[in-house]
């Protein structure tokens, strides 16, 4: 005999708990406890956002230890007010579909992360905050052991473009998580984390990050689709030739049955690429000298057909992305030889003159004569 889902009230109805958490204090819930805990990054942040609801970012503004600004450190400081009562859940019951395996804080910091397109991840809890007891709070280090560690890489960065200066008041856009619905929180959060794992590893796993950059599109566009999209739509997008004959035949009078029939087996890459088309990028400022991607519409269509497959034949068939998908690409020829070299810290010697070497400023680490070598 099958289970109910036992029926929740309005605070602990399912849904990613940073949203739930977020709902709770328009509901006029009070906060019984707050935290603060580290994010660590490798970029760069200027200003705080202290009204996000339950949530406040502040900038914690930390040192250097080789004169860079984009070292691997505790670069945010995250306080964040708990206004859900505690949460045991029916173990009788398996309900697994808002479930993504992390914790509010997680949360938090792959959408942060996402939105301002960096590496941002939650450290452990450093202090709380108890009503009625100590107002200036309790440091914790129960979890002090488990730090998160960037992996170390032998070569320029792969997506130079997570480092730089972010501004902490450009989240904005984020006020809007807690209007969303249910299923579109749950979407969102669960795309984040995808892609807050894959810039976490690009550097040391590209194929990997691949994976993970296609899962998290795929995750958005499996939400975003199912209101838009018949399935005849999507199996057109997925085998326009098929669909094409199809229709021209004897099976015109079935086809919408087919697409039907069929729409569970082939609709997520109908899915995928209907997504990336509708939210295809600008064209970039910046263009290489050489292999250059062609934005036209034939030849983004068929460039995202290609990733997905190699999406499924990486899944399907244990085949990786190919080597080429994970050469680390050169930045346009309007940049200096030695910010082209792939590290974001590099710079010349100002005082050099014509004749002397260049040298990296990137590390005490760093090869003085080679910048291509950070």
């Amino acid at each position: 005999m099958a289970r109910s889902r036992r029926k929740k009230g309005p605070l602990e109805a399912a849904g990613p708990r940073s949203w739930r958490n977020w709902r709770g204090q328009r509901t006029g819930a009070r906060a019984a406890t707050a935290v603060e805990l580290p994010l660590y990054s490798d970029a760069r942040f200027t200003a705080e956002a202290l009204n996000l609801g339950p949530y406040a970012l502040l900038n914690a503004l930390p040192g250097s230890t080789h004169g860079s600004h984009f070292e691997w450190k505790p670069a945010v400081v995250l306080r964040a007010e708990h206004l859900l009562p505690l949460e045991t859940g029916d173990m009788s019951v398996t309900d697994d579909e808002h479930c993504h395996g992390v914790s509010m804080y997680d949360e938090v910091a792959a959408l942060v992360a996402l939105h301002l397109g960096v590496r941002l991840v939650a450290g452990p809890i450093e202090r709380q905050f108890r009503y009625n007891e100590d107002p200036l709070g309790r440091p914790g280090g129960h979890s002090a052991a488990v730090l998160p560690t960037l992996p170390g890489r032998a070569d320029a960065p792969q997506i130079p473009s997570l480092f730089g200066n972010r501004s902490l008041a450009d989240l904005r856009l984020l006020r809007t998580y807690v209007d969303l619905a249910l299923d579109a929180a749950s979407a969102l959060v669960k795309s984040a984390r995808l892609h807050q794992q894959a810039v976490w590893v690009a550097d040391t796993s590209p194929e990997t990050a691949w994976l993970l950059l296609v899962s998290a599109i795929e995750t958005a566009a499996s939400f975003w689709s199912d209101a838009r999209l018949t399935p005849a739509q999507q199996l057109e997008l997925s085998y326009a030739s098929l669909t094409k004959r199809l229709r021209a035949g004897a099976y015109a009078t079935v086809f919408d049955d087919v697409a039907a029939t069929l729409h569970g087996l082939i609709g997520s890459t109908g899915k995928f690429v209907a997504f990336c088309i509708a939210f295809a990028p600008n064209l970039p400022r910046e263009r290489p000298r050489f292999g250059t991607f062609d934005f036209s519409p034939a030849a983004y269509k068929a460039a995202i057909k290609r990733i997905y497959g190699y999406r499924s034949r990486a899944l399907n068939g244990g085949t990786p992305f190919p080597t080429q998908c994970a050469y680390r690409r050169y930045r346009a020829t309007t940049a200096p030889t030695w910010r082209r070299s792939g590290c974001p810290r590099s710079a010349p010697d100002r005082a050099a003159r014509p004749g002397r070497r260049r040298t990296c400023r990137c590390t005490s680490t760093c090869s003085r004569t080679s910048p291509a070598a950070c």
